[in-house]
């Protein structure tokens, strides 16, 4: 599993890969935790899951603490690439409303650019 991070525009894009599982979701944790912790203004933010090849629950809990932590401060969340599996994890989680999902990353970027 590994995780990089880019910036366009103001709004962050974590690149996921691998298996989004326990117990290597420390290192995606500590990566968001870390670049959040740079930010001045609310945080945008798009998870690309095109490198994703499976998630557990554990990966799903990483991202609603993420969600948790920043939708108070006005922070947003979109996912892109998103597999079969994994958004029928979210779907079942009835979470398919808290991280809106987009075909690619500029729709993302735009969306989120859009709407403060």
């Amino acid at each position: 599993m590994a995780i990089t991070v880019s910036e366009r525009e103001g709004v962050v894009i974590f690149r996921l890969s691998g298996r989004i599982i326990s117990p290597g979701i420390e290192e995606v944790s500590k990566t968001v935790e870390e670049t959040l912790a740079m930010l001045t203004s609310p945080p945008r933010l798009v998870f690309d899951f095109k490198g994703v090849t499976g998630m557990d629950s554990s990966g799903l809990g990483a991202l609603m603490k993420v969600y948790s932590e920043i939708h108070p401060h006005g922070g947003k969340i979109a996912v892109i690439n998103v597999n079969k599996h994994v958004k029928n994890l979210i779907v079942m989680a009835r979470l398919i409303t808290v991280f809106k999902s987009f075909e690619s990353e500029d729709d993302a970027v735009v969306a989120l650019l859009r709407h403060p």
